[in-house]
């Protein structure tokens, strides 16, 4: 099993052998995707697969996340900083007047 680690405190990122294998792999999938991209004008649905596959080694490794609030089509943050916005407090306004 691939170990990541992200701290919470500075940020540093620890990352065993295997992740960096596996980030390296997609690194070098996503050149060749963008070779053929750029020399053929063409994507080949492999290419998707690879690239779908980078973005998801990349959330599991350096630790990203979806945002707690909105929806799935956001930008992703860091986990460490991922909270839900705080509440308003006091009591809600009364309708009409």
């Amino acid at each position: 099993m691939n170990k990541s680690h992200v701290s919470p405190t500075t940020g540093d990122l620890t990352i065993d052998a295997a992740a960096r294998r596996e980030l390296l792999d997609s690194h070098n999938e996503l050149r060749t995707a963008l070779q053929t991209i750029w020399e053929c004008q063409d994507l080949w649905m492999s290419d998707v697969t690879n690239i779908e596959k980078l973005v998801h080694r990349m959330q599991r490794h350096l630790n990203f996340a979806q945002p707690t609030e909105g929806h799935a089509y956001m930008s992703y943050v860091l986990a460490e900083e991922n909270e839900p916005a705080p509440k308003k407090r006091g009591r809600p306004k009364k309708n009409g007047g």
